[in-house]
């Protein structure tokens, strides 16, 4: 690219005495001939179209022009005419003038002297007003035509977000933030939830769009839940007052008695449908307790703490459905870790190792599913890991 550039930069397009001469050399031959050697100069054509891949179209065009000007495009006509006068490099193209009332202005006041130079400046004002009009179109078209059904710009107007949102607690608290939400969000690359509810992925894309800074938001909940008969949430979560929660946590009868409970799930997605419909078979409800990581980035630090420190008793699992070598696991590991300061081991429950994403066969995948199953609730299966 390089090289193409520098060869762009100093090439100059044949004069009109080289030509007519290499022309008259060769009168007798009806086929256009051209000197095998370009010419380079120092004092170089500055123009932007004048590339490597493109000198000799424009080379063979301003041959075709000495021929006959008609023969090629008014603007290339005006820019060999330009050229032969001895216009200075950079010169003889004239680009199209910014929008603005000014250079409309200017249109005008070229065209009414028509008259008095019609061999360029006419062809030249033409060819600009209407790169200038399609410009405008180009530019302006959507934004004066407001194509927002759904009023989404209007909400992500400064005007939309009060300005004192990130030092009023009041304020962050009916958005359902507050200033640390804030902090990390805004000092993260981008936010990756996996929502297990409607009321959750609503409340997500709500948050998004009110946020007072644009970060990528990469939602990973499968449309199986969609359809999932267990997948609801009611209108009262939500109303005002309710909003985002990073970390569901458990809220049946091991939430009530957390000292009996023997071990604490974590997870995220859709297995956590699978965990408690298994669970209830089992009637374990009272010894495990499933805990779901809704927003994995930012990692909620403080919110899994506080699910490990109501559970003293309970040992400490990462429960999923992607194989171990795959999934989450690799990147909640050492989160999860950092969060208890190793104080306890942290138990993986997955399908066994492979190399494809899933198996193909959907008799294999509720083999492998129920194995996950008997795994996670099988209370001596990790009796002696240290």
């Amino acid at each position: 690219m390089f090289h193409l550039r520098t060869c762009a930069a100093k090439l100059r397009p044949l004069t009109a005495s080289q030509t007519v001469k290499t022309f008259s050399q060769n009168r007798p031959a009806a086929a256009r001939t051209f000197q095998q050697i370009r010419c380079y100069s120092a004092p170089v054509a500055a123009e932007p179209f004048l590339s490597g891949t493109s000198s000799n179209y424009v080379e063979e065009m301003y041959c075709a022009w000495l021929e006959n000007p008609k023969s090629v495009h008014k603007s290339w006509d005006i820019f060999f005419r330009n050229t032969n006068a001895g216009a200075p490099p950079g010169t003889a193209y004239q680009s199209p003038l910014p929008l603005s009332r000014g250079s409309f202005a200017a249109v005008a006041h070229a065209q009414s002297l028509v008259e008095a130079q019609p061999n360029v400046d006419k062809l030249v004002e033409d060819h600009l007003a209407v790169q200038s009009l399609i410009r405008a179109y180009q530019i302006r078209g959507h934004h004066v035509a407001q194509l927002d059904p759904l009023g989404i710009l209007d909400a992500d107007l400064d005007s939309s977000v009060p300005a004192d949102i990130i030092s009023s607690t009041d304020k962050l608290g009916f958005y359902g933030l507050d200033e640390s939400d804030l902090d990390k969000l805004y000092d993260c690359n981008w936010v990756v939830v996996n929502c297990s509810t409607p009321g959750n992925f609503f409340h997500v894309l709500r948050r998004q769009i009110l946020l007072p800074f644009r970060k990528p938001l990469i939602i990973f909940t499968p449309k199986s839940l969609l359809r999932h008969p267990e997948a609801r949430t009611s209108f009262d979560e939500m109303l005002p007052g309710t909003h985002f929660q990073r970390v569901i946590s458990e809220d049946g009868p091991a939430a009530q008695n957390p000292g009996n409970v023997k071990r604490l799930l974590f997870c995220t997605g859709k297995v956590y449908y699978d965990l408690t419909r298994e669970r209830k078979a089992r009637d374990m409800v009272e010894q495990v307790a499933i805990t779901r990581i809704e927003q994995l980035s930012p990692f909620p630090f403080d919110l899994l703490l506080k699910e490990v420190q109501k559970y003293p008793n309970a040992e400490l699992a990462w429960c999923q459905e992607e194989h171990k070598n795959q999934g989450y696991y690799d990147y909640v590991k050492p989160r999860l870790r950092t969060t208890i300061g190793r104080a306890k081991p942290w138990i993986i429950i997955g399908t066994h190792p492979a190399a494809a994403p899933a198996t193909g066969n959907k008799k294999t995948h509720l083999t492998e599913l129920q194995r996950l199953l008997d795994t996670a609730f099988d209370l001596d299966a990790f009796k002696n890991f240290s």
